[in-house]
């Protein structure tokens, strides 16, 4: 005799099996996303992708890293570091992260302190055997003071994690330190004051484990031995033809040298352009600066003139890279354009710096008040600063030349990222620390909805009354249609 099943039997079978396949599902997909893990970044600001400079330098590890955090639970940028270290991790099973909570594990807190050195927790440690890098909390990130007295703390404005720690990473993978030379003893800015100075971008390399020395080169026959970078940063008076010499001599010999030439002005009943005596050497190298003070009506910055602008177009090189990719200008005050100039047998040059078509080169100082391009002015675009190399591995000079110094003094920098950025990456070039290139600091992307008094209304009353009355009107169906 055949048994009939129940029209409730089969439904119950039904959601049995239907629950078995769920399950099965669900766990299909944690252990598919459990052994091929990934992350999308939705995000406007790109603030949980790592920048192809720090894959790369992950992906190279061949030895374990060591990174201990010293952050209170309650730090507000302990949020940040964690979702950065667990993007890091991702990207190398070598990383290993060890959080420290000082309150709780004060015994773990003073001996891992001591190890490294630290008197205060807010930093991060990063170390590859014998090595040990830190990263204090001031360096990982940019606070907003501006509304400081109205809330009694300043907001993150923009959060550098990424770049701090990649270079704490590579500090600790190669340990040898880079020696830059200033040249002194002709009013350079290196001799300068707050403002004018370079204090803010030594500072900034200081931190990368560079050390610097000036080098009065009056009197010398030969650069230091130890110089990997001579830096010649705005002399406001004339190099000898003996300096230029010597100069001459080590770029020919493979040496490394960033010249931020800003136009030389003679006094007098009228002004007119100067010799800074080093005009021979780096027209050989092709970037001579011109006897012009560059005008830009495109890129004028407000309020300060046409001769203090934003440069917003950049060379193809590995420099300006990243002011492309993050669209940050470079800004430029009384500077000069650089000469078309051919550079030795087996280099190259590279423009990285141009500014807009509408600019031109004001040879006329007399008349600055009310400038105006005239037939004797070089017309725009014009080149601004320029790189030169070579890919021929035996030839290992290079050079970076820039009209102008003001775009690396603390003044422009403390109000100019792009610049900060340009100088560094320069830098970097040029001792060939490529991997270091500067990363731009993660800067939070707030989107704010703006509703009317009615819309806010009408979405109360949508949420709160009609979507619950539906539910509840179909609700009330269901039940009367079963019971039939």
């Amino acid at each position: 005799m055949k048994r009939r099943i129940s029209r409730k039997a089969l439904q119950g079978m039904n959601w049995g099996v239907f629950l078995l396949l769920s399950l099965a599902a669900l766990i299909i997909v944690n252990y598919f996303s459990y052994r091929y893990y990934h992350r999308w970044d939705l995000t406007a600001g790109k603030t949980f992708s790592l920048s192809d400079q720090t894959c790369e330098v992950l992906r190279n590890l061949d030895q374990e890293l060591t990174v201990v955090v010293f952050l209170a639970p309650g730090d507000d940028v302990l949020g940040k570091v964690r979702d950065l270290l667990n993007a890091y991790e991702e990207q190398s099973a070598f990383v290993k992260v060890e959080y420290i909570d000082p309150e709780r594990q004060i015994d773990r807190m003073q001996l891992l302190a001591g190890q490294y050195g630290i008197t205060m927790a807010n930093a991060v440690v990063f170390q590859v055997g014998e090595q040990s890098k830190f990263v204090e909390k001031d360096e990982m990130v940019e606070y907003d003071f501006s509304g400081f007295q109205a809330t009694g703390s300043p907001q993150i404005k923009a959060f550098k994690g990424e770049e701090a720690f990649t270079n704490a990473i590579l500090e600790v993978l190669h340990p040898t330190k880079r020696t830059i030379y200033f040249t002194s003893g002709h009013g350079e800015r290196i001799d300068r004051g707050p403002g004018e100075g370079l204090g803010m971008l030594t500072q900034r390399l200081t931190r990368e484990g560079t050390r610097f020395e000036t080098w009065m080169s009056l009197g010398k026959t030969t650069v230091p031995p130890d110089c990997d970078l001579l830096v010649v940063a705005g002399p406001s008076e004339p190099f000898t033809a003996p300096e230029a010499e010597v100069l001459a001599r080590y770029l020919e010999g493979g040496g490394r040298a960033l010249f931020l030439m800003d136009p030389m002005l003679t006094e007098g009943a009228n002004l007119d352009f100067g010799k800074h005596g080093l005009e021979e050497l780096l027209h050989t190298w092709g970037v001579s600066p011109r006897r012009d003070l560059a005008v830009d009506l495109q890129g004028a910055v407000p309020m300060l003139g046409m001769q203090t602008f934003y440069s917003h177009s950049f060379g193809a090189h590995e420099i300006v890279e990243d002011l492309e990719r993050n669209k940050l200008p470079v800004v430029l005050s009384l500077a000069s354009s650089l000469e078309d100039g051919e550079p030795p047998e087996g280099y190259v040059t590279r423009m990285l710096l141009e500014t807009s078509s509408q600019a031109w080169g004001e040879r006329d100082l007399n008349s600055l008040e009310n400038v105006d391009q005239g037939d004797e002015d070089t017309p725009g675009p014009l080149v601004l600063a320029a790189a030169v190399y070579s890919e021929d591995a035996e030839k290992q000079t290079r050079v970076v030349a820039a009209g102008d110094a003001d775009l690396a003094s603390d003044m422009i920098l403390e109000s100019s990222p792009g610049n900060m950025l340009f100088c560094t990456n320069a830098v970097h070039w040029l001792l060939s620390q490529e991997d270091r290139i500067a990363i731009p600091p993660r800067t939070a992307i707030e989107t704010q909805l703006q509703l009317t008094a009615s819309q806010v209304n009408f979405l109360l009353i949508f949420f709160l009354f009609f979507l619950p009355g539906v539910i509840a009107v179909l609700a009330v169906w269901v039940y009367l249609r079963r019971r039939r």
